[in-house]
């Protein structure tokens, strides 16, 4: 890695490559024989998993100098002329390679907060626009309201928040399982998307309001107290056994999971009001 260092922020200075220009293929073939020696480390770690916190302390460690490395290197284009244009690009996709292996072989070993540099966010985002295309045609198709739809893909597209780690893998993960939703079969579509986002604790505000209205909706189709609290006792006692992961789409906004548990406790309680105060 002190090998990389030197070649990055020695080596690769713009007024470097000034002086020496005629040598920049020979530079990227050093470039990629470092990063090949980081490689192989880094499979030499997945193949020794009996220390998990000399691990998690390597890969951070690697993640954090890579990460800055593909920073720098894109500071370097954009202060270099268009001549060194593809010879940066060339040195930043091979450093981005390795943040690809991190993220491939070391998920759980990650900083969750760190950001993703620059161009490495640009490239997830690149790569995940498909991705979101074909999971929003796959939720039109399933007539899921365009209001709910636009509601999960609004934080993907917002370009105000920079991405972390941790947000990129809380995308790919969501992606996935709002495509495929092979779990509460017994489910309509609505309800299957709903409990999709609730266990990825997709804990957006709007979300919560956007629940809350439609199962007053549902329980509005119903005619006495009792089938209206036991619709939602059944949301209450499904709510209660799902599965959750790790992640989370606000860090410090709370559960959207005990959010929406609240809501029913009190929706509950207000009809009981409502009942006994008609009847009175």
């Amino acid at each position: 890695m002190e090998r990389l260092n030197q070649l990055v922020y020695a080596r690769l200075m713009p007024s470097q490559l000034t002086t020496h220009s005629a040598d920049l293929s020979g530079l990227l073939g050093e470039l990629r024989a470092a990063k090949l020696r980081t490689t192989a480390e880094l499979l030499d770690i997945d193949g020794h998993t009996d220390n998990p916190a000399m691990t998690a302390e390597t890969v951070r460690r690697r993640q954090v100098q890579f990460v800055a490395i593909v920073d720098v290197i894109h500071l370097f284009q954009l202060q270099a002329g268009p001549a060194f244009h593809t010879f940066y690009q060339e040195a930043a996709i091979m450093m981005m390679e390795v943040i690809m292996a991190l993220e491939q072989y070391f998920p759980e070993h990650l900083a969750k907060d760190l950001f993703l540099p620059g161009p490495y966010a640009r490239h997830i985002m690149s790569q995940q626009s498909s991705r979101m295309q074909e999971t929003e045609v796959t939720l039109q198709d399933r007539l899921i309201d365009p209001q709910l739809i636009e509601l999960i893909f609004r934080p993907m597209r917002s370009t105000n928040t920079p991405l972390t780690f941790g947000t990129a893998h809380y995308f790919r993960r969501l992606m996935r399982d709002l495509r495929e939703q092979d779990h509460h079969y017994y489910m309509d579509p609505e309800e299957r998307t709903f409990f999709t986002l609730f266990a990825h604790n997709f804990n957006c505000p709007d979300l919560l309001r956007y629940a809350a209205t439609c199962l007053r909706k549902r329980t509005s189709r119903l005619h006495t107290l009792q089938e209206k609290k036991g619709l939602l006792s059944w949301y209450e006692k499904e709510l209660r056994h799902l599965s959750s992961n790790e992640y989370v789409l606000y860090p410090g906004k709370g559960s959207i999971r005990d959010q929406i548990l609240q809501w029913i406790k009190e929706e509950k309680q207000f009809m009981n009001n409502l009942y006994t105060t008609s009847n009175s």
